[in-house]
């Protein structure tokens, strides 16, 4: 993605969004373009890991604060970056290694505001008589990834690059984000595929046995996060709707750290995935695993940037190419000023 894609369509009240051949009508409503309703857009369909997002709407918590915030689905973690970057919306959800990228290579107008999960939920899952346990094991072999462009093939890439392989000797197919990678590695089209906490928990209560390498043991990188774009955090009219926006996101988080909340957030997902939000045991799988991640480092307020994770990241997105502009520093990426404020 270049920065003319990037930046193309801010003024438009209609954005056609093209990345990997997937073409997005991104509408905009009238009241957005005055100014007056904000627009969170995720990195894909809404799940239980957006269940923050989704009790702040059902709670009430947006409003509480002033705001008229709309939820809007993404396709890909790319769409959410390029219509925050185009000023298309006000806010979306992305890891730092789908931004600090476009943000240094390209000038992409972005700035991460909030951190929701401090650690990456992806892992390889691959045959136990195969395991994949090291980034050599799939050189020259196929990986299966949820979609093209998007985070977790960037950080495929960075875990072969971390330990200085070429990520162009790794096929990477697209097996989607469920379970269906375990039918095409059972055929042996592929030698691994990514899983994340829902498809895991899907192959675990179906008695699926498997490997599974952490994509954090060679790429440990923050993971997704709020974004919005420079221009709306410089502008002093938009900043107390910032903060407003944020305190109601952690009102979120918080809502769903409570075991006892388990089977209203599943419900209330009903409304927005209705396959998901069927499927009760599962839901309270995932949200009991979800904790962990959203956790963050001991002493650190929920939804603030650990200055210290942020620095190994971009370190590492500096060392395995993945960030080519180098010497920007990690604070040139994200801001704890809003949060700060909350």
């Amino acid at each position: 993605m270049n920065r003319r894609e990037l930046l193309s369509g801010a003024a438009a009240t209609t954005a056609l969004v093209s990345l990997g051949g997937i073409s997005v009508k991104i509408g905009i409503s009238a009241a957005h373009a005055q100014g007056t309703e904000y627009v969170w857009m995720g990195p894909s369909r809404l799940t239980l890991f957006q269940g923050f997002m989704l009790v702040a709407e059902a709670k009430g918590y947006f409003r509480a604060e002033g705001l008229d915030l709309r939820i809007q689905p993404g396709t890909t973690t790319s769409v959410p970056v390029q219509q925050v970057a185009a000023g298309s919306i006000a806010f979306g959800m992305a890891a730092p290694i789908s931004t600090c990228s476009p943000i240094a290579d390209q000038g992409a107008p972005l700035i991460t505001i909030g951190q929701v999960a401090y650690r990456g939920f992806w892992e390889i899952a691959s045959l136990p008589d195969k395991p994949l346990k090291h980034p050599r094991d799939w050189q020259g072999k196929t990986i299966g990834i949820p979609s093209v462009g998007g985070a977790v093939e960037l950080q495929l890439d960075a875990m072969s690059m971390a330990v200085g392989l070429d990520p162009k000797k790794v096929k990477k197919v697209v097996t989607g984000l469920g379970p269906s990678g375990l039918m095409f590695l059972q055929r042996g089209d592929i030698d691994g595929f990514f899983v994340f906490y829902e498809s895991k928990t899907a192959l675990e209560q179906s008695g699926v046995k498997l490997h599974y390498l952490s994509a954090e043991d060679y790429a440990p990188l923050p993971s997704d996060a709020l974004i919005t774009s420079r221009g709306i955090a410089a502008d002093p009219a938009k900043q107390e709707a910032i903060v407003k926006f944020l305190r109601a996101c952690r009102k979120g988080v918080d809502y769903m750290q409570d075991d006892a909340h388990a089977d209203e957030i599943i419900g209330i997902l009903k409304k927005y995935n209705p396959v998901e939000g069927e499927q009760v045991e599962k839901g309270r799988r995932i949200l009991a695993v979800l904790k962990k991640y959203m956790q963050p480092p001991a002493g650190l307020p929920r939804l603030r940037m650990s200055d210290d994770d942020w620095a190994k990241a971009v370190a590492l997105m500096e060392k395995s190419g993945v960030i080519k502009n180098k010497g920007l520093g990690a604070k040139h990426y994200y801001t704890n000023k809003f949060v700060d404020l909350i």
